[in-house]
């Protein structure tokens, strides 16, 4: 892949040159043509670029940027398709006077269906309140005790206790309080990979996993999915061409698609598992949002599944709160693999946790969650009926995979909706190969009830018309 990280500054440009623009950062999430639209299209918004500035010529630019020619100029004529810039013949390529326009008109309105966040169901409140009654208690010194390790034992048997299911009761001996999910991901990592290994994913992954795996230059396999996720004989034949032992799973409410698997979809993953000797990090930070809460596979096969779950997607991605069930055999292992990532955890968010678990006030804010989350998939519905979503009004999380329309691209979209307030995931930023993404991952979450009517009432009139002429839509 071409390298998409540009100099910072003008004149860091070749010797004799004089550059009219160098974009000062590129998302290297995105392929590099289209970061290299998204920042020109920033510098448009923010004013950098005025209308009827002209742009670096093509090689100019590609030569300053290390990118190739034709990325530049796939850049500039998809730029120009989407009214950003303007060709003139024989002069050069202008920054059009619409895009300045219309991009610092749309500035404010947006609906932001990008990021996974609960819907408020007034669960700050309560956690104002319990943060309180700490305070009050004057029991606040044992919190920030130096060697909290794996984790205070009450709050392992209580979060021990919240995870369960009557398929999977985990011992809280082998329960790690960690920094959210996400550190959870890096600490199973670090226990069961080597560097260069190769890991099994499904074929449209969680990004955050992305990341850590690029990282720490783990290679990533994708599995096929279906209706239900990853399919246990793909996954069967991946272990057997690969030789991988290590597999990534997300079974409830997969990232970025919302898919869930079965009880039968579960044994039949399991029994691939064992029968090529493989461990799997099962991803279940959003089964809370299912009732009743479905049986992980690591109940099935616990001493060979690190399981995580998670607080931060009840409140705010801030309350980093995070919980790994680790088999027996890895435990001492994970033990020094906390201390040499971050010591210990927070206790003080595990008590906060620990009260509202005890008290019922979480318990409370889950059931309105799960209702808020089956009232925002319902409206998405109205929107969009023929989108194919789970039949089950129990299984409605945080977010939905929507496909796109034919005579459209996720890069179109992505695009698209950005121009008229709206955003979106990244497009590729789930693919793990390069097929790319025949869908959308819409987050439902974030926005404001209003924000997210009128978000999606602009979505559905988007593709309601040709790529080419959405971009008029008012």
């Amino acid at each position: 892949m071409e390298a998409a990280s540009p100099k910072h500054a003008a004149n860091d440009a070749e010797p004799g040159s004089s550059l009219s623009w160098i974009p000062s950062n590129l998302n290297l999430t995105l392929p590099p043509y289209l970061a290299l639209i998204a920042a020109l299209e920033e510098d448009v918004r923010k004013g950098i670029l005025p209308h009827g500035t002209q742009l670096p010529p093509h090689r100019a630019l590609a030569l300053q940027l290390g990118l190739s020619l034709s990325t530049v100029s796939k850049a500039y004529r998809e730029a120009n398709a989407r009214g950003i810039v303007t060709g003139r013949v024989g002069q050069g390529t202008f920054v059009a006077r619409r895009a300045a326009s219309d991009m610092e008109s749309r500035a404010g309105r947006t609906a932001n269906f990008s990021v996974n966040l609960a819907p408020d169901v007034g669960q700050m409140e309560k956690l104002r309140m319990a943060m309180a009654e700490i305070m009050r208690s004057g029991d606040i010194d044992r919190l920030f005790a130096y060697d909290a390790g794996q984790g205070l034992r009450e709050h392992c048997a209580v979060l021990a206790e919240w995870i369960a299911t009557p398929g999977f009761r985990p011992s809280p001996d082998l329960l790690l309080a960690t920094n959210g999910a996400q550190h959870g991901l890096d600490l199973a990592l670090s226990i069961l990979c080597k560097p260069n290994d190769t890991i099994l994913v499904e074929q449209l992954t969680y990004v955050g996993f992305k990341a850590l795996a690029s990282l720490h230059r783990y290679s990533l396999t994708p599995v096929e999915m279906d209706a239900e996720g990853m399919v246990p004989e793909a996954l069967d034949q991946k272990l057997q061409q690969s030789g991988a032992r290590v597999v990534y799973a997300m079974p409830t409410l997969h990232t970025p698609t919302s898919r869930t698997m079965d009880a039968q979809r579960r044994q039949r993953i399991a029994d691939v598992l064992v029968k090529h000797d493989a461990m799997l990090i099962e991803d279940d930070v959003y089964a809370f949002l299912i009732n009743p809460k479905p049986d992980p596979i690591a109940g099935l096969i616990p001493d060979r599944t690190i399981y995580l779950a998670s607080l931060s997607k009840v409140f705010e991605l801030g309350f980093r709160a995070g919980i790994a069930v680790v088999p027996a055999a890895l435990l001492e292992r994970a033990r020094l693999a906390m201390r040499a990532s971050a010591w210990s955890a927070t206790p003080l968010l595990f008590e906060l946790s620990r009260k509202l678990i005890l008290s019922g006030e979480l318990e409370d804010v889950v059931v309105s969650l799960r209702k808020e989350t089956r009232r925002r998939a319902d409206l998405f519905r109205n929107f969009f009926p023929e989108q194919e979503l789970p039949q089950e009004r129990t299984l409605a999380g945080y977010h939905v995979w929507m496909d796109i329309p034919d005579g459209w691209t996720a890069d179109e979209l992505f695009f698209v909706a950005r121009n008229h307030g709206i955003l979106l995931t990244p497009p590729g930023s789930a693919a793990v190969d390069q097929n790319g993404e025949r869908g959308v991952r819409v987050c439902l979450g974030a926005c404001a009830a209003r924000e997210l009517d009128a978000g999606l009432g602009a979505l559905r009139q988007i593709l309601s018309r040709p790529p080419r002429s959405a971009f008029s839509v008012a």
